[in-house]
């Protein structure tokens, strides 16, 4: 099931789901971030969801709002039990990741593929 939402494209197949962020907040007002971030959130409510992989294909760049709100959702999938990947990020997001230290704690996979396999294999 793919929703697209004004933020984030969201992909549910159980157990894993997958978020890709559309752009920077600067293109969208605050508050309806907040309010995606916590549908999205939400998601993790259902039983069937453990895994979350973030595709970065669509971005080159994301402020500390979306990226705040991408670090909760990398959290929860943590404290439910289940695995959070990056994936296909650019060179300009690499440089984000590691200036933020992200990748210390949620690795980075080139592409979507490689992020599925490595959630699937430590599920």
């Amino acid at each position: 099931m793919v929703e697209n939402l004004e933020i984030f494209e969201v992909e549910l197949a159980a157990p894993n789901l997958v978020v890709v962020p559309l752009g920077s907040t600067l293109q969208f007002q605050y508050s309806n971030v907040q309010v995606e971030s916590n549908k999205v959130l939400r998601l993790f409510d259902a039983p069937d969801i453990k895994n979350v992989i973030i595709d970065l294909s669509r971005v080159d760049y994301l402020d500390s709002i979306i990226i705040g709100s991408l670090i909760r959702l990398l959290q929860r999938a943590r404290q439910t039990g289940g695995q959070a990947v990056f994936c296909n990020a650019c060179e300009n997001m690499q440089n984000i990741l590691k200036c933020i230290k992200v990748g210390t704690l949620w690795p980075l996979f080139d592409t979507r593929e490689e992020a599925l396999t490595a959630v699937t294999a430590t599920s």
